[in-house]
C-alpha cells in the first residue's frame, strides 16, 4: 500500500480533498482584526443561549485542508492578551442574562496551538466569573484528555454544568472519510465521551445535515442514523446543522456550478420526523438560520419558499426552545407548493453515492490540476471510493 494512502487511513484524513481545498482556499482573505469577537443569543428549553466566537489563529484541521463544508476562517495569530482581552468584551457585551454559556474559537478550545494553555486558563477565569448555569466548549474529540478535563472541571463553580460540543458529522467513516475529510476516528468519539462522562461532562454530538455529493434522501438518511448511534453511544445530546454554503469551501465550490444545493428546510423537518418522538428532548438544532453579520460570510442557506419562510422558519425557533414533539408534527403537516416540491425531489439522484462521488473526484481534479495525481497516487484512494459499491466500508 502506498505509504501516504497508509497514513491517509489511520488519521482519517483524505489527501485528495485535503489537497483540493488547499487550492480553493488559496486566495481566502485573512480575518479582519477589527471584529476580535462575535456574540449571539437563542432561545433555547433553559432560557436564552449565549455564543461568544473569539479570533484565533485558526482551526488547525483547516490548516491542513479542513472539512468539506467548513470555513471559519484564518487570522493573524492574536497574542494570549488579545485573545483573553476579546471574550472579557464579549462577556461584557451580553444585555441578557444566560442561562447556558458557549465559548469558542474558529476551530477547537482545547486545542493547544489555537488556544495556547495560559490564554485557556484566563479565559476560563472569566468563564467562572460569569453567572450561568452551563458553560459549554467546542472541541475536536482528539484534544479531550484527562488532563484538559480536570483543567475545565478545576476552573468552574462547583455546581455548575459542563459540557463539551464534538463535531461527528456523520457515523458513516465512508462519508466522513470521503465525502466530509473530518479525520479522526469514531471510536475516538467513544473514548472521548466515555471520559468526558467519568468527570461529569456531558457531551454534545454535532450532526451534519447536507453533506457533499450526498442526495437529499441520502443526507437525511445519513442525519438520523447518526443522531441515533449518538445517542446511544455517548452523546448526551445531538445536535442537527444543516448545512449553509460558505465561500472557499468544496461546497460552494459544488453549488457554483449547480452540483450541490444546500438542503431544503424541510429535509430537517424530516430528519426530526424520522427520530423517535422519546428523543426529541435530548435533540436540538442550531444555524438553520444564518446569523453572519455580512453577505460575504455566506453564499447560501437552507429555506423553504418566500411563502412560507418566515412561518417555517418561526416554528422551528419554536422547536429550539421547546423540543415538542407537537411542533415537529404541526411542521411535518404544514401545506406549501415547495413542501411537496420538495416530497418530489427525494427520488432524485438515485445513482449508487460511490459512483457518484467518483465521478465528481474526477471532474474536480481535472478542474483544479489533479488529474495527474489521481491518476497516480490516488488509484489507492479511487479502489477505497469503489469498496462502497462492493459492500465493503473503508474507515
Amino acid at each position: 500500500m502506498n505509504v501516504t494512502i497508509r497514513k491517509q487511513q489511520e488519521d482519517g484524513s483524505n489527501i485528495f480533498l485535503s489537497r483540493l481545498m488547499g487550492i480553493i482556499r488559496k486566495p481566502r482573505s485573512q480575518l479582519s482584526v477589527d471584529q476580535p469577537f462575535f456574540n449571539r443569543i437563542e432561545r433555547v428549553t433553559a432560557g436564552n443561549y449565549g455564543e461568544v466566537w473569539f479570533r484565533t489563529a485558526g482551526c488547525q484541521w483547516d490548516k491542513r485542508g479542513g472539512c468539506t463544508m467548513c470555513n471559519y476562517g484564518t487570522s493573524p495569530s492574536p497574542s494570549t492578551g488579545a485573545m483573553v482581552e476579546s471574550v472579557k468584551q464579549a462577556l461584557a457585551a451580553f444585555d441578557q442574562p444566560i442561562s447556558e454559556l458557549m465559548v469558542s474559537p474558529s476551530g477547537s478550545m482545547l486545542d493547544p496551538v489555537e488556544v495556547p494553555q495560559e490564554a485557556r486558563s484566563r479565559i476560563y477565569s472569566l468563564i467562572a466569573a460569569f453567572p450561568t448555569s452551563k458553560v459549554l466548549l467546542e472541541t475536536r474529540s482528539e484534544w479531550i484528555t484527562e488532563e484538559h478535563l480536570l483543567e475545565l472541571c478545576a476552573s468552574q463553580p462547583i455546581g455548575r454544568q459542563l459540557a463539551v460540543e464534538i463535531g461527528l458529522e456523520s457515523i458513516d467513516p465512508w462519508i466522513r472519510r470521503f465525502c466530509i475529510n473530518k479525520g479522526g476516528s469514531i471510536a475516538d468519539f467513544v473514548r472521548a465521551a466515555k471520559l468526558a462522562h467519568q468527570h461529569g461532562v456531558e457531551v454534545y454530538a454535532n450532526v451534519c445535515l447536507g453533506t457533499a455529493f450526498l442526495s437529499p434522501l441520502e443526507a437525511i438518511e445519513d442525519a438520523v442514523v447518526t443522531v441515533i448511534w449518538a445517542l446511544k453511544n455517548g452523546a448526551d445530546h445531538a445536535v442537527v446543522f444543516p448545512l449553509h454554503v460558505k465561500p472557499y469551501t468544496l461546497l460552494d465550490t459544488l453549488y457554483q456550478r449547480d452540483a450541490y444545493a444546500p438542503p431544503s428546510l424541510w429535509s430537517l423537518v424530516e430528519v426530526l420526523r424520522r427520530i423517535e418522538p422519546e428523543l426529541h428532548s435530548k435533540v436540538e438544532i442550531a444555524w438553520y438560520r444564518s446569523y453572519y453579520d455580512t453577505d460575504t460570510k455566506i453564499h447560501r442557506s437552507p429555506d423553504t419558499c418566500p411563502v412560507c419562510r418566515e412561518d417555517v422558519l418561526s416554528q422551528l425557533d419554536q422547536f429550539r426552545a421547546n423540543q415538542s414533539t407537537q411542533t415537529i408534527t404541526t411542521l411535518s403537516d404544514y401545506a406549501c407548493v415547495c413542501h411537496g416540491r420538495w416530497s418530489d425531489s427525494l427520488a432524485a439522484n438515485t445513482d449508487g453515492l460511490a459512483k457518484r462521488v467518483e465521478a465528481e473526484y474526477y471532474r474536480l481534479g481535472a478542474e483544479f490540476g489533479l488529474d495527474e495525481w489521481l491518476a497516480t497516487d490516488g488509484i489507492g484512494l479511487i479502489d477505497a471510493i469503489r469498496s462502497r459499491s462492493r459492500g465493503i466500508i473503508v474507515a
